[in-house]
């Protein structure tokens, strides 16, 4: 037989529980109903933003940019945003653009890439107009002669002209099957290269340069 006390005491321990259990499903459901609404909440985003069509250069924290703007200053504000970026040619031509040289081209045109936070620039040297439109046909400028300067000085010089720098080859003069040194053969001068020197430009073409430490071809200066 159970008390007064003991009795009084088990019908509290029940309601206890019973109260326990009642606030337990409370919160499972408001927080069922709170993920529910966050989802809710993201797929409403998601649909929203993906209805809108990006304007060039409109994400936070960076402006419209203005055609013929130096790469080096938009380069500057994109990563002050904290924005990612791609330099691209703005041309037909599909040249590399060296990221140390953002001094020497300059900004035609932007695109938003939203879902990654970045921004793609397209480019072409200071020196050229940018094009009507992105990707438009422009005339292909000539490869440079490179005979004569040092391999270091010649791939630089490839490389501001759009090719890309896993395209290119030195090759010693004497001994074609011969490793290179790099740090030894950055010195050694070009003797002749592949494709000639005033062939029309083509960013699929590889670059052949045979080099040598006593290479018989006029030394050339950078300035020239």
């Amino acid at each position: 037989m159970i008390d007064e006390y003991g009795a009084a005491g088990l019908l509290a321990h029940r309601r206890d529980r019973a109260q326990n259990k009642g606030e337990r499903r409370l919160r499972s459901i408001e927080k069922a109903r709170s993920l529910f609404l966050l989802m809710a909440t993201s797929l409403l985003v998601a649909g929203c933003g993906a209805s809108q069509t990006p304007r060039p250069g409109t994400q936070d924290g960076f402006r419209d940019v203005k055609p013929g703007t130096p790469l080096v200053e938009v380069v500057d504000e994109v990563t002050s945003a904290g924005l990612g970026l791609s330099v691209r040619d703005a041309t037909s031509l599909g040249r590399y653009i060296p990221p140390e040289m953002t001094r020497a081209y300059a900004v035609c045109f932007t695109e938003d890439k939203p879902e990654y936070a970045a921004i793609d620039l397209f480019v072409v040297p200071s020196a050229e107009s940018c094009p009507a439109k992105r990707g438009a046909v422009v005339p292909r400028p000539p490869v440079p002669d490179v005979t004569g300067r040092t391999s270091a000085e010649a791939v630089a010089l490839m490389a501001s002209t759009g090719f890309q720098p896993d395209r290119m080859t030195a090759q010693d003069e004497e001994k074609p099957s011969r490793r290179l040194d790099s740090r030894t053969a950055r010195n050694w001068r070009v003797c002749s290269q592949s494709p000639a020197a005033g062939k029309p430009f083509d960013a699929d073409e590889k670059v052949l340069m045979r080099i040598s430490a006593d290479c018989r071809t006029k030394p050339k200066t950078q300035a020239e």
